[in-house]
């Protein structure tokens, strides 16, 4: 079954003004340190997939009050990498 077009229009919106605040915030200059790795883009950029992957399958949870079946999950997956190229290039300047 296809995603709700509402989920789907809000899901993106979070996902847009979650990525916007990584961007006015920066990165913190320890995470190299605290988290032992060397590509710290990666590591964030990997870190910001995975947060906005699991909100939004929390948040279809609470709207459905169901599990996602497994095309409504790569649905989901699918909304985040619509953002590809603006989370890679934005990521990508911490490397």
């Amino acid at each position: 079954m296809p995603l709700d077009p509402e989920f789907k229009d809000q899901t993106s919106k979070l996902i847009k003004d979650t990525l916007d605040l990584y961007k006015n915030a920066g990165a913190s200059p320890r995470i190299g340190d605290v988290w032992k790795c060397e590509n710290i883009g990666d590591f964030l950029c990997g870190f910001f997939v995975g947060e906005m992957v699991g909100s939004a399958l929390s948040a279809f949870q609470v709207y459905h009050r169901r599990e996602p079946t497994p095309d409504e999950h790569m649905e989901i997956v699918g909304l985040v990498e619509n953002f590809t190229e603006e989370i890679r290039e934005f990521f990508a300047k911490f490397n």
